[in-house]
């Protein structure tokens, strides 16, 4: 029994058995009950606020952070799926197509993915961009949105296999980063160093040189032949 509990209970006690109150006691336990309440209050508010451990994080914790992504490996080689997820939002800040943090769940993410898996992976083929979208919840710097209901959120997030798009769309209102890698990406030199590490830990073998999201082209130094 907590201490708003025993108030309550010490009040039907009273009241029970008839017994009488001064007028002293009954403000006491009011006030009491009051301040409880308040203590209560507070303690929820508190609770329900997001840890915000990402505003001590500076952009060589990210770029740490980045180099160890949780990725399949095949061949010997780590897959670039959720590193060109990460890429392609850099593109969309830098192109000025995204301006808030919120990576929506349509297909301002979907083409620029496709459009760089193209171009890195030389695949006509492109995999879909929501598979590494909803496993780089496994990453400290991605969060999800809910479209109002936590608790379905919540559900959806211990789900042991891969949502559809369908499923994600009906529970998931957008995915965010952390609010200081969001605005690391926004500074140009931020954001060059960022991209360097994705593309020199995941796309190490990929003429990379020249690229940037303003031409959105790898070096032409590959279909020239270096003449």
């Amino acid at each position: 029994m907590n201490k708003i509990e025993e108030l309550y209970h010490l009040k039907e006690l009273l009241k029970k058995h008839d017994l009488p109150i001064s007028p002293i006691l009954e403000y006491a336990i009011n006030e009491r009950e009051t301040a409880y309440l308040k203590d209560l209050e507070s303690l929820t508010m508190l609770r329900e606020q997001e840890p915000r451990f990402d505003i001590y994080k500076q952009i060589d914790d990210y770029c740490l952070e980045f180099a160890a992504l949780s990725v399949g490996v095949s061949g010997g080689k780590k897959l670039p799926h959720k590193a060109l997820v990460l890429l392609s939002i850099m593109n969309l800040i830098e192109n000025d197509t995204m301006n808030e943090n919120r990576i929506e769940l349509d297909k301002v993410i979907a083409n620029q993915f496709t459009e760089l898996w193209r171009k890195f992976m030389g695949e006509e083929k492109c995999p879909s961009v929501w598979t590494p979208f909803w496993y780089l919840k496994s990453e400290s710097f991605w969060h999800f949105k809910s479209n109002g209901d936590d608790g379905l959120l919540e559900g959806l997030l211990n789900f042991a296999g891969h949502p559809s798009i369908g499923q994600m769309r009906a529970v998931i209102k957008y995915a965010y980063l952390d609010e200081a890698l969001f605005n690391f990406m926004q500074s140009k030199e931020d954001r060059q160093i960022l991209r360097n590490v994705l593309l020199n830990t995941y796309l190490p073998e990929q003429d990379t040189k020249n690229f940037s999201a303003t031409d959105n082209k790898i070096s032409e130094k590959k279909n020239t032949g270096n003449k």
